[in-house]
């Protein structure tokens, strides 16, 4: 098995559940959020520097949008956001009982369709709410469901030629696949894809260019990769408890950047000094930059 160096890269002050690394090519920096701390950031390599931005409620996930800025998932519904100016724009309301359910995981397929899950309020729903979450698919400004009755929206991603769609269910620790039609965004029935090793449950993922699976495994500690073909490839040990998920940057995109959380005192664990910071490890793997979202005017 492979041995890879880990680095802590930033370590905030405060970060309650660190999500949805998004690495911006052409601003070489990472792009992510606190879920439960309500805020956005943006994290300087080059500088170890970190901006954040307040956010009115939840963030679950967003994507870099083509017209700039970022479009975020949040528990009310979806804004645009313009960190340069500092400009929150809602485009749509959530499509769900806001006081019971939020978005969660989601990202674009590879033509640029925002992909977006929610789950019950909590951070990690107890047992009897299974089959109310929804996976919905954003096309433009048009809202459609995916997949109905799913538990938990996590470890969304596309196969390089994007025209399979994974997803995860950490109650079930199991990973799942889907045939996608690129043009339609038509999907087919859905399958076991693998299952997570260990005691690790999955959580937030991403793939490389050669269409491995990365999935990161709160309560294992680790960063795992799968083969296309769903066998278990290798482990990365982290330094905390709850790695929250990866994502690939840096100038070759050989760089695997991973977000971590406080989320210890939900799993019964002992809290470590690094939980909420971001690492980075360099891997003889290349990820795909992320396709931009399109917003219909």
């Amino acid at each position: 098995m492979p041995e890879y160096k880990v680095e802590c890269v930033y370590t905030p002050a405060h970060v309650e559940i660190g999500e949805c690394p998004t690495w911006s090519v052409e601003e070489q920096c990472l792009y992510w959020i606190d879920i439960e701390g309500k805020a956005f950031h943006r994290f300087d390599p080059a500088t170890r520097t970190n901006q954040t931005w307040a956010m009115p409620t939840m963030p679950g996930s967003f994507v870099l949008a083509e017209e700039g800025g970022v479009v975020l998932a949040m528990q009310d519904g979806f804004h645009h956001f313009a960190p340069e100016a500092n400009r929150l724009t809602k485009l749509l309301d959530a499509p769900f009982d806001q006081a019971r359910i939020r978005f969660n995981d989601g990202r674009t397929d590879r033509q640029g369709r925002y992909w977006v899950g929610s789950q019950p309020l909590a951070i990690i729903p107890t047992g009897g709410s299974e089959g109310q979450g929804t996976l919905y698919c954003l096309d433009g400004q048009t809202l459609t469901i995916g997949i109905a009755s799913i538990d938990i929206a996590n470890g969304l991603t596309f196969s390089p030629d994007g025209t399979r769609l994974y997803r995860s269910e950490c109650l079930h620790r199991k990973l799942y696949v889907s045939d996608m039609d690129p043009k339609t965004g038509k999907l087919g029935r859905e399958r076991v894809f693998t299952d997570t090793p260990g005691q690790g449950v999955p959580d937030g993922a991403t793939m490389d260019a050669e269409g491995g699976y990365w999935a990161a495994l709160p309560l294992g500690g680790q960063v795992v990769r799968f083969t296309p073909d769903g066998r278990f490839d290798f482990a990365i040990e982290t330094p905390v408890i709850a790695p929250t998920m990866p994502a690939f940057g840096g100038p070759d995109m050989s760089t695997l950047y991973i977000t971590s959380g406080r989320l210890e005192h939900l799993l019964g664990q002992q809290s470590t000094p690094l939980s909420g910071s971001i690492f980075a490890v360099e891997v003889p793997f290349k990820g795909i930059p992320e396709t931009k979202f399109k917003m219909q005017k």
